[in-house]
């Protein structure tokens, strides 16, 4: 019984992408899922054809990076104090992720990435080091008051509201030069995808054009051969 599943590309099968596309804390897996979505649309038949789709699989992967490095980057400015965008719910969300995940580690060495310094004396002034008996009791009292007392006043409680102090403290990441490079990375990767599908589509229509001709050739031959038949019969 024939397979109507196209094969898998050689790329696909040895893994050999994952060398050259995936960087540290990218997922092999959601960028094997987006080759094969892709090898399903196209059906490439041959070396050429499967490293179009490659490309192609190479661009859309490339967008995508893009997109979660600026997601990081916003995110980023946010939380750090010393950046114009930031915003204090987004900067005690940090510091609490942090502090529970390292709870041995001293207050002081991270909130100085998440928080001014007022915000950082006032916290150390309510919970000094002698009150506790190691870094990790400190750590989770300081969660404590983050999490119960601190981000509840911090963050508007109507939703339009949060929506619109958020957004206006991200406009100060989002300068016209940013968008301008954004804009640009964004053409470069859709020329990119644009000229692998063409590729494809040449490729796939010149396979096309010639087994025509070799079919129109093969039916005159078969013409040829039984018209002799016929003239000498």
């Amino acid at each position: 019984m024939s397979n109507d599943r196209p094969r898998r590309p050689n790329a696909y099968q040895h893994g050999v992408f994952s060398r050259t596309t995936i960087v540290p804390g990218e997922d092999i897996k959601e960028f094997e899922a987006l080759h094969s979505d892709l090898v399903q649309e196209w059906t490439p038949a041959g070396a050429t054809e499967e490293d179009a789709v490659l490309s192609i699989a190479k661009g859309i992967w490339r967008k995508r990076r893009a997109q979660r490095f600026l997601e990081i980057q916003v995110a980023r400015n946010a939380a750090n104090p010393d950046h114009p965008s930031y915003n204090e719910f987004d900067g005690l969300t940090g510091l609490n992720a942090v502090l529970r995940a390292t709870p041995g580690v001293a207050f002081e060495q991270l909130a100085s990435r998440f928080l001014p310094a007022e915000t950082i004396k006032d916290l150390t002034k309510k919970f000094p080091r002698s009150d506790f008996q190691s870094n990790q009791e400190r750590a989770e009292a300081v969660s404590d008051e983050i999490e119960s007392v601190m981000l509840p006043v911090v963050l508007p409680a109507s939703a339009p509201m949060r929506e619109l102090v958020l957004l206006s403290l991200s406009s100060h990441s989002f300068t016209e030069d940013f968008f301008d490079r954004e804009l640009k990375l964004d053409e470069r990767l859709d020329t990119m995808i644009d000229r692998a599908v063409k590729r494809l589509v040449q490729t796939k229509a010149m396979k096309q054009m010639f087994s025509r001709i070799g079919t129109d050739r093969a039916e005159d031959r078969v013409k040829k051969i039984a018209g002799k038949k016929a003239s000498n019969g």
